[in-house]
């Protein structure tokens, strides 16, 4: 889009300056800046003009023009002066445009950039005008001195008001990052606890199900292979599932080695089967350097309106109960009395 506007820009310029040219010729008044200054700074515009058609970057032509144009504006600056005996309120207009200039600045540039920029024109915006002054001869206004101290001030209120905006920007990013860093894992990348609780919220909010998983013997994994492998294991683990996230659920870090899966809208028929996809793809996928990792997991359904703690703990009872039964596998009810298979498709305690 800004090199869409540059181009507009650039094409619109050309045919003002065509158009004032001719103007001028035709009416036979000679103006120096019209006539001279204007077509010698096209020169400039036609090469980032050149530039911005062949897709390079915007760096160099953004420069280019920012200094082209205060090349006119203070040429312009000087011609008046130089050819007027005093200054009258028709010169604001430059010192006007040179404010408009500072503002493209602080837009195009870093901030520091642009004040230095800032600075650099409002010195020469004050020099070139006395020196026109000079070189003309002409009489000094009072008018002079008042429109520049007017602008002076006008250009530190708008590097204050561009460096409070950079200080805003900067604590809003950190504010970001320290959110996210609270309720992200930062190993898996995963929501951790905290990060899960809105999609738990939603689940009590308007029912679905919910998938407690534990990766089978992970101790095991970190007392053989160094945390360093365990570590590893669990961002690989992290992957698997959400390659089998449908849409709308989400997975999260629990604590440890436990992963929770929300499904809204979810029932106990898709829970179930996507409770077997997971165990089988555990089963399927060789972690490396460790082999093969099975996971256990517990499924429940959400009662809407019953608090968080009842809901995780249902689910936790479930996975205790698959881990009970030989690991590997997942169960949606706590093993009755002792039986071998607790897998009850119906969601008996639901």
């Amino acid at each position: 889009m800004r090199r869409t506007l540059y181009l507009l820009a650039i094409v619109l310029g050309l045919l003002v300056v065509g158009a004032l040219n001719v103007l001028a010729y035709s009416t036979g008044t000679r103006n120096l800046y019209v006539q001279v200054v204007l077509p010698v700074t096209m020169i400039p515009v036609l090469f980032s003009l050149g530039w911005l058609l062949s897709r390079r970057p915007l760096a160099l032509p953004e420069r280019l023009m920012f200094f082209t144009v205060n090349v006119q504006v203070l040429a312009q600056a000087l011609l008046e002066e130089m050819q007027r005996p005093a200054l009258s309120g028709g010169s604001d207009l430059v010192y006007w445009s040179v404010v408009v200039n500072v503002m493209l600045a602080y837009l195009l540039f870093p901030n520091r950039e642009a004040g230095r920029y800032s600075a650099a024109l409002f010195v020469l915006s004050v020099v070139v005008p006395w020196a026109g002054l000079a070189l003309g001869g002409g009489a000094v206004s009072a008018d002079l001195p008042r429109v520049q101290l007017t602008v002076g001030i006008v250009l530190l209120f708008v590097h204050a008001l561009s460096w409070y905006r950079g200080q805003f920007e900067a604590q809003r990013s950190e504010v970001r990052v320290m959110a996210q860093l609270a309720h992200t894992d930062l190993l898996t990348n995963l929501p951790n606890r905290r990060g899960m609780y809105p999609a738990v919220q939603e689940l009590l909010t308007s029912g679905g199900a919910a998938l407690l998983l534990d990766l089978d013997h992970f101790k095991r994994v970190n007392d053989t292979f160094g945390h360093q492998v365990g570590d590893e294991v669990l961002e690989r683990s992290a992957r698997l599932m959400e390659a089998q996230l449908p849409p709308g659920g989400k997975v999260g870090r629990w604590g440890g080695e436990e992963f929770l899966m929300t499904l809204p809208g979810l029932g106990a028929p898709e829970a179930a089967q996507l409770a077997e996809r997971l165990c089988q793809t555990f089963r399927t996928q060789s972690m490396v350097g460790v082999g093969l990792v099975t996971v256990s997991v517990g499924v429940t359904l959400a009662r809407v309106g019953e608090t968080l703690p009842a809901l995780v703990a249902r689910a936790d009872e479930h996975l205790y109960a698959a881990k009970h039964a030989g690991r590997d596998g997942w169960r949606d009810a706590p093993l009755l009395d002792g039986g071998a298979d607790g897998s009850v498709s119906a969601f008996p305690d639901v």
